[in-house]
């Protein structure tokens, strides 16, 4: 064989040893809507939680990948893995975003479900012209009746886990969000009257989706789940975290949608104990 011809193979070694490299021991940025319980979100501590995480996770330690979080606005943070500024967001997969992101092998198949007050029920999206219903924008639902042309009028909610209050308060007709985050919303924020209208719609896989220029992280990201469902750890996980008991006990988890009221409870709570100082004063001083 040639010098020059060897010396640009054993380069060319080189140069793909130390990228392989450099892939391995930079980590891996992962991405997420900071309140979709109990799939992915942030909990009270600030810490990444959730099924999806927790899979992620097992595969990571599987894999000996190293992860970073930085959860996000839902649209924004879609746009960031597209851009390569992300490199794992877990989601539905869509036509649409298979034109924009690769994808991992699903370990979930879920469903969306219409809510509603009243007892209306909805057969066909087609009912939905001309009335109010609340998405997350960016989310799988918005893509979907935007992509179908409902005639709707669509009112976008930046965290689906607050989606279902635009129906309560009367802002919105419906809401069409997945059945498991509407269901637990119901649960956890005591949401009377709100209740499943329709029957199961936009049944879609869901996986992680990933930066397209991280092809390789396809491949282990596939081996990782294969492994986890060979050990019987995906099943076991999809039981803690996706058919939670009565009298759950994990407060990260329990405490979720409380979040987003903290800076109205702390404005009130400052109110209140400014106006009970003012009235001290009042009562204190004596008249001239």
């Amino acid at each position: 064989m040639p010098v020059n011809r060897l010396c640009r193979l054993l380069a060319a070694c080189v140069l793909w040893g130390l990228a392989t490299l450099v892939q391995a021991t930079v980590p891996v940025r992962v991405g997420g809507d900071p309140h979709y319980p109990p799939h992915h979100y942030l909990g009270v501590d600030g810490e990444a939680a959730g099924f999806d995480m927790a899979v992620l996770r097992g595969i990571a330690n599987q894999q000996g990948l190293e992860l970073s979080f930085e959860f996000g606005e839902w649209g924004r943070t879609l746009d960031r893995l597209e851009r390569g500024e992300l490199d794992v967001v877990p989601m539905f997969i869509s036509a649409d975003r298979e034109q924009r992101f690769l994808f991992s092998k699903p370990f979930l198949r879920r469903s969306h479900l219409l809510f509603g007050r009243g007892g209306e029920w909805i057969d066909d999206p087609s009912q939905l012209a001309g009335r109010r219903v609340a998405v997350q924008f960016g989310g799988m639902a918005w893509e979907w009746l935007i992509n179908e042309r409902v005639d709707a009028e669509l009112h976008p909610v930046n965290e689906e886990s607050l989606v279902l209050a635009e129906v309560a308060r009367g802002d919105a007709d419906f809401a069409l969000l997945p059945a498991d985050i509407g269901q637990y919303a119901i649960a956890m924020q005591g949401l009377e009257g709100v209740e499943p209208v329709s029957a199961p719609w936009l049944e879609r896989d869901y996986a992680f989706g990933i930066n397209p220029a991280r092809p390789d992280l396809v491949a282990r990201l596939d081996a990782g789940l294969a492994h986890l469902e060979a050990q019987g750890e995906i099943q076991a996980l999809r039981s803690r975290w996706l058919e939670p008991k009565a009298g759950r006990d994990d407060a990260s988890w329990s405490s979720w949608w409380l979040l987003p009221a903290v800076p109205v409870l702390l404005a009130g709570l400052v109110y209140l104990v400014a106006g009970r100082r003012a009235a001290r004063g009042r009562v204190g001083r004596r008249p001239a």
